[in-house]
């Protein structure tokens, strides 16, 4: 899914269950800086002159992604579930032990998980658990790895994910084509309403509250607007204006924000290239401090950060035992 889903539909889902709009908005920001935490940084402490790194949560380009850092893709997007379920039927007959389906346990463990994390880092958790947990509906039948089972092998395009199928798994109101599939003909509404009544349940059931699903996916089809092939290029902007109104307490997304909160970055001399050929040629690495009127342990980033860690770790080990079926084993890529 893309961010009209993380963002905007999970803040809606977020608060219609009964979260606060504070712990809301963390969750919801949380959920898309999944896709927007692609950069290793080493933070330092001008006081005692230690630093902190981050884990990242994404590549830089889903559709480039890098080999080494494969572990990223089945914990945190393509989180593996039944190979044999009927919405994974194939004309090949093709099944893959790291296919990603809906509703699966691995990605109910997750968020099961963070919803009993320490209650200082908890929305960050269920924000990036959110993430994950929604992403088995958008990336179902794809697996995290690179693997011809994602798409053609004569492709040149890495099989990684839906790289072959580009953007089309995670668009809103779209219809599309997935013929690797017995069931070719794919709506995504229908996909993300399923995804978003199953979220509204797991909140729900998480805070006690006793609200209503009923009146809230109306409202929800209605503001995604009818399916159609091409669907994201029409009705964008009014989709946007929709979710504001149903939402009006969540504030337009600065990817920036939790970082220019926290941060403090020394650019020395252009700013550092992250990815592609430039970045091979960066002589003087930019530097970045924590701002000195900040706690760092109280900063979003921070907590944010603290949270990918205690997610992947907790993702890694049941994720890992698919992969060493394979002969693979995650934690050394």
């Amino acid at each position: 899914m893309n961010f009209e889903f993380h963002y905007y539909i999970t803040g809606i889902i977020a608060r219609q269950a009964g979260f606060s709009e504070e712990d809301a908005n963390i969750i919801t920001y949380a959920s898309q800086f999944v896709d927007d935490n692609d950069v290793i940084l080493n933070v330092t402490d001008r006081k005692t002159g230690q630093f902190c790194s981050n884990y990242i949560s994404q590549t830089m380009d889903i559709l480039k992604p890098k080999k080494t850092l494969m572990r990223i893709y089945p914990i945190f997007h393509f989180v593996p579930g039944y190979p044999m379920v009927e919405s994974a039927r194939r004309s090949d007959g093709k099944m893959h032990i790291l296919n990603t389906t809906p509703d699966n346990d691995i990605a109910n463990d997750i968020i099961s998980s963070a919803f009993k994390a320490s209650p200082d880092i908890r929305p960050y958790r269920i924000g990036i658990a959110t993430h994950a947990y929604v992403d088995t509906w958008a990336h179902q039948n794809f697996a995290g790895f690179n693997d011809s089972f994602n798409g053609s092998i004569l492709n040149p395009i890495p099989n990684i994910g839906h790289a072959e199928a580009r953007h089309h798994p995670d668009w809103v109101s779209h219809r599309w084509e997935d013929d690797r599939l017995v069931e070719s003909d794919v709506d995504n509404n229908l996909r993300f309403i399923s995804a978003s009544k199953r979220l509204f349940e797991n909140y729900a059931d998480h805070l006690g509250s006793d609200v209503s699903w009923p009146d809230l996916e109306k409202d929800l089809l209605l503001t995604m607007g009818r399916s159609r092939r091409g669907g994201q290029l029409y009705g964008w902007e009014e989709r946007l204006e929709r979710y504001s109104q149903m939402a009006k307490w969540l504030p337009l997304y600065d990817e920036d924000d939790w970082f220019d909160k926290a941060i403090e970055q020394d650019v020395r001399g252009l700013k550092d290239f992250q990815d592609g050929i430039l970045a091979k040629f960066t002589i003087f690495k930019d530097q970045y401090w924590w701002k000195g009127d900040v706690n760092k342990e109280d900063t979003h980033w921070f907590k944010f950060q603290e949270a990918v860690k205690e997610h992947q770790s907790l993702a890694l080990g049941p994720v890992n035992k698919r992969c060493q079926t394979m002969g693979i084993d995650i934690r050394l890529l």
